[in-house]
């Protein structure tokens, strides 16, 4: 079996026990001896098993015990993958090791309703397998360049796309088969994917006005008639909607009203997200455009939900109107620009956000997506240690400080002060750097946000937007528990946990130094806010008193589970309290003694 299929049977296999997925953690007993007539000499006498009793069949699953993100994952005491599990059918032993068996066995466990679903993640570990080994190999063939310091490029737009390029090389923490991205072929994937980082023109679409609703007027760099090859009296009765080439060539045919350009226009670069691209020739413009593409999950397409316009820009409005008032806040934020876009009614197949980054404050940043922090670059180090040398005189423990602490700060603020969580995943997590190395953070796609109206009206007279006027009502909160949620699930774990653990495997530091040092962080702005006035009990709870953190359940809310299986009511924010509380180990000692505990409950 290959190094692509081993690395994504352990993710697969990790992720199910995370997330107990058919009881896999919970049914199973764990031991340390297996009966004698499955004793195989390579597997280490301290070995401990999952021993899960299926319908028709008994799993020896070989594991260890972990303190991150979950009790056990899938290996050796040594971190090996070593050679698979047994299956025993009947007093026969077999032993399998890849994900395709894997998912057999789920499907044995599953309900019939499952099954399909599981069918379907087959196909998502097989395109995973494939683009990795084409992504590792544009990896190789870019290397040189990506070696090239990004404070040494000339232009910001050049900085901002290579860390894309960077970042898109890292898979995602926790989802098994990121590296999907379901519907494009290899061709596809080499022409429109970052890890390529190769330019393309958008095709567009004429679109009567009587349809259209556009949200301002549209920007300087938009093609005329004319450019696209059209009569230039269409301007009197059309819009032109940008059309990304892949969702053009999926349709069978066009809507009324809706007429396909026949030239091409307006050069672009895919930044990370795929279906963001920047303009060529006015890199402040970057246009989010439909995508018939599927990441994250076969489920989930992405294309353009017309509510998430309005739901982005009353963020955009209220977070710059927070930077601009909140003293605490002032001078660590900067939104870009997301006024404009347009929509075809509720349809998501026609519709576009155009998010602008002003030359005035942008120009003399470097711009870095948190999933750029931890990717491994040609030199074996990861690139956040290269973003040190560069910014912070190589000093990467005083970087991570000053990362965590700037997070920190703005995060907590939002949620104990306003009652707002930002879904500020890797990708939409922006660190710049200015020329002196001060991070701030640039905000963009605050559409999934989580806002808690109770605690928010306090404040909601001087804001510039009501919570009324949001489209989307699950960004409308009736509890507090849910910003917590969000807040561990996706800054913690995601922005700062999945740093952490990269920097500890590279030997940085030790995770325990580095969590202390997380623990510190959470503590003094904790403790800062309750001076204020401000009620950080359950923050506290959450965060310092509970043994296990909340933690998002990826593949159950959606991949491998129906919404009616899972009990899902938002695929995207579906969690479980089971992740061990990494921030109550601080040290060498705490930790050992954690996994210490967990051995000991082995029989």
């Amino acid at each position: 079996m290959n190094e692509s299929a081993l690395y994504l049977t352990q993710r697969l296999v990790d992720t199910c026990l995370r997330e107990d997925l058919f009881g896999l953690v919970s049914q199973s007993r764990f031991e340390s001896k297996l009966p004698s007539v499955l004793k195989l000499s390579s597997y280490p006498r301290n070995q401990i098993w999952a021993i899960f009793a299926g319908s028709d069949f008994t799993l020896y699953l070989p594991v260890a015990p972990s303190y991150y993100m979950q009790r056990w994952v899938y290996g050796q005491p040594d971190g090996s993958k070593g050679d698979g599990w047994l299956i025993e059918r009947n007093g026969v032993v077999e032993t399998q090791q890849h994900y395709q068996d894997w998912i057999e066995l789920l499907k044995a466990s599953a309900h019939e309703s499952s099954h399909s679903l599981l069918d379907g993640y087959l196909q998502e570990l097989e395109c995973a397998e494939k683009h990795k080994g084409l992504c590792d190999n544009a990896f190789n063939q870019h290397s040189e360049a990506l070696m090239l310091p990004i404070s040494q490029l000339e232009r910001w737009e050049q900085k901002l796309l290579r860390a894309d390029q960077i970042a898109s090389y890292l898979d995602h923490p926790y989802y098994p088969t990121a590296r999907a991205k379901f519907g494009l072929s290899d061709h596809d994937l080499e022409q429109f994917a970052p890890e390529f980082a190769q330019s393309f023109e958008l095709r567009w679409l004429a679109i009567e006005k009587s349809l259209v609703t556009l949200t301002s007027p549209q920007p300087e760099c938009w093609p005329t008639m004319e450019q696209v090859g059209l009569p230039a009296d269409f301007a009197l009765s059309h819009e032109l909607f940008p059309a990304h080439p892949l969702t053009l060539r999926s349709l069978d045919e066009l809507p009324d009203g809706v007429i396909e350009a026949p030239v091409a226009c307006l050069e672009v670069t895919p930044t990370l997200s795929v279906r963001t691209v920047v303009v060529n020739q006015a890199p402040q413009i970057h246009i989010k455009v439909p995508l018939i593409m599927r990441s994250l999950g076969t489920k989930n397409i992405r294309l353009i939900k017309p509510s998430t316009l309005y739901d982005g820009h009353w963020f955009e409005r209220l977070l710059t109107h927070l930077e601009q008032t909140d003293q605490d806040l002032h001078g660590t934020l900067y939104h870009c620009n997301e006024k404009h876009g347009g929509h075809v009614g509720d349809d998501k197949t026609f519709a576009y956000i155009v998010r602008e980054y002003p030359l005035s404050y942008f120009q003399d940043k470097a711009l870095v997506p948190v999933a750029a922090l931890a990717s491994p670059m040609p030199d074996g180090r990861l690139f956040l240690e290269h973003l040190a040398e560069q910014y912070y005189q190589q000093d990467t423990l005083t970087w991570f400080k000053d990362y965590v602490d700037l997070l920190c700060k703005v995060h907590l603020t939002l949620w104990i002060r306003y009652g707002i969580a930002l879904e500020s995943n890797q990708q939409n997590a922006i660190i710049s750097f200015d020329e002196q190395g001060k991070m701030t953070l640039a905000m963009k796609d605050n559409d999934a946000a989580r806002i808690w109206p109770e605690h928010f009206q306090t404040f909601e007279q001087q804001s510039p937007v009501k919570c009324e006027h949001l489209l989307d009502q699950r960004i409308t909160v009736d509890s507090e528990l849910a910003l917590g949620q969000m807040f561990t699930t996706i800054t913690l774990q995601l922005d700062i946990a999945a740093v952490v653990e990269a920097m500890a495997t590279k030997g940085i530091a030790t995770s325990a130094y580095l969590y202390e040092m997380v623990a510190n962080s959470l503590s003094q702005q904790l403790s800062q806010l309750d001076k204020q006035g401000h009620n950080t009990k359950l923050a506290n709870e959450m965060l310092f008193e509970s043994p296990n953190l909340y933690a998002k359940y990826l593949l159950s809310s959606g991949s491998l589970l129906s919404k009616e299986a899972s009990g899902a009511n938002d695929i995207n924010k579906f969690y479980g309290l089971s992740a061990p509380n990494f921030l109550l180990l601080t040290s060498e000692e705490a930790q050992h003694a954690y996994l210490e505990k967990i051995k000991q409950s082995v029989s």
